[in-house]
């Protein structure tokens, strides 16, 4: 081994470390970069030489520089990522639909049935009084008031969700070329021999990004490019090409359609899906993420709860309809109908537009009394008043009028109440995972600059070779003067 082969030796412990040193002070400067994985070098002997007789290194050489990475903890963060964001866009939802059902208070809809009803058992007692037949009117209005005010709140929560599915889409594919591009740029700087671990963080940070809005699959190619498939089947990205999610209004009431075009030739990732091959997402429930959360609140939440309500307004509006047109008025006129016949649903129940006061069918003729129109025939009046305990068929059971909207308001109760629990259960899974993802791979400061000190003095070191080898070769030049 000659002097040469020194200053060799000492050059490439220069080189590596000063390297090392640079992928250190890389971790440090992205310590607060979202999606950063901390890096390393890899440091390896280079090949051993003979020497008169003897198996001799000739220094250090850097193997690679890698990234602290975990692919199953990735694939489990893109799924947990889905599942929470799925469940919390129900629960939000559902928060907001549960104070308007939590009223069997003085001023819910329970109460206010309840109330109407009892008007007509006060209208009993006196048929003829005018202040009784006054406070059916009102106690009618109250109750047809409380029912529109729930389906009100329903149609609200239902198209704040199918608005809020513009954006969501609009993201989606939004992220979705951005993920294309940087497979673009994954190719290109893999062609060159550089270092792609930047850009394949990246790539990771948009597919957990992704699977916040929508359930998705991937696959990573040798080269480190990513596709993406959505929980529906439909092809999002295709390594440089990707297809576009967008929003189709449709239908009266309009409702946003979930479309996804390129399907048959998706574009490059600095083009938008043109062609004529589109196709839907499938329903909220194989969707996943937020966009399937939301779509699950339009499209079976909202209408299962309104389903129930307009059950109940039907009822209401046949059974009461039914009773008053036997019943005679004051006037004596009979087959008045107390609500709008045609207003059959939470939204469109009405008074009828002749109803009055004296329209009000409080008498029936019977054998004792045969006058219906007299002061004191009260047998419509109690006849109505005693719907308010009998028992109907409804789609869940034979129950009252007050005991079906109780099953409504309790079903609204749990469904929240199971729904916050997934909730918390998907967050603190995710919390998690998260946790073992910043364990893995995040930069810890007091490792790197335990590391940059542990380099700085190898490079020290190195340089220290060099100055002695220096000093050898001028004692050696100055032997040969």
């Amino acid at each position: 081994m000659g002097i040469n082969t020194i200053f060799d030796i000492a050059s490439s412990g220069i080189t590596a470390n000063r390297l090392a040193i640079e992928v250190t002070g890389e971790n440090i400067s992205n310590v607060n970069t979202e999606g950063y994985s901390r890096q390393r070098v890899v440091m390896e002997n280079k090949p051993v030489s003979t020497a008169n007789g003897f198996a001799l290194g000739t220094g250090v050489e850097i193997a690679a520089v890698q990234r602290s990475y975990d692919n199953m903890l990735q694939l489990q963060l893109v799924n947990a990522n889905s599942t929470y964001q799925e469940s919390l866009a129900q629960q939000s939802a559902l928060e907001q639909i549960e104070p308007s059902f939590n009223s069997l208070t003085s001023d819910g809809l329970g109460t206010a049935v309840a109330n109407f009803f009892g008007a007509f058992q006060d209208l009993s007692v006196n048929p003829s009084g005018s202040a009784e037949r006054q406070a059916v009117l009102t106690r009618a209005q109250i109750m047809v008031d409380s029912f529109h005010q729930l389906d009100s709140s329903l149609t609200s929560v239902a198209s704040t969700a199918d608005n809020n599915l513009v954006g969501i889409t609009a993201e989606v594919t939004d992220n979705a070329r951005n993920l294309a591009l940087v497979n673009t740029q994954i190719l290109a700087t893999n062609s060159v021999g550089g270092n792609a671990n930047e850009l394949l963080d990246q790539r990771d940070l948009l597919l957990r990004k992704l699977s916040e809005q929508v359930g998705v699959t991937y696959s990573v190619a040798n080269d480190g490019t990513a596709s993406v498939t959505l929980a529906g089947g439909a092809q999002l990205v295709s390594s440089t090409r990707y297809a576009t999610l967008y929003t189709n209004a449709t239908g009266a009431p309009v409702t946003n359609d979930i479309m996804i075009s390129g399907l048959g030739s998706p574009p490059p990732a600095n083009a938008p899906a043109t062609d004529t091959l589109v196709g839907t997402v499938g329903d909220g429930a194989t969707v996943g993420g937020k966009l399937g959360g939301t779509m699950e609140v339009r499209d079976s939440i909202v209408p299962k709860y309104r389903a129930m309500l307009d059950e109940m307004a039907d009822e209401v509006v046949t059974q009461v309809n039914t009773l008053h047109a036997a019943g005679y008025a004051l006037d004596g006129s009979t087959g008045n109908d107390f609500f709008d016949a045609a207003g059959l649903t939470s939204g469109s129940i009405a008074l009828d537009a002749g109803l009055s006061a004296v329209k009000i069918a409080a008498g029936f003729p019977t054998a004792t009394d045969p006058a219906p129109t007299s002061s004191g025939n009260n047998e419509n009046a109690l006849k109505i008043a005693n719907l308010g305990s009998t028992s109907f068929a409804f789609s869940t059971g034979s129950a009252t009028f007050g005991n079906f909207y109780s099953s409504l308001v309790s079903q609204v109760g749990v469904d929240t109440e199971g729904t916050q629990n997934v909730t918390t259960q998907n967050a603190a899974f995710l919390k998690q995972l998260n946790a073992l993802r910043a364990s893995n791979s995040e930069v810890s400061l007091d490792e790197e600059l335990l590391n940059l000190t542990r380099y700085q003095r190898a490079f020290q070191g190195s340089a220290k070779v060099v100055n002695a080898a220096t000093d050898m070769l001028d004692i050696v030049l100055g032997m040969v003067r």
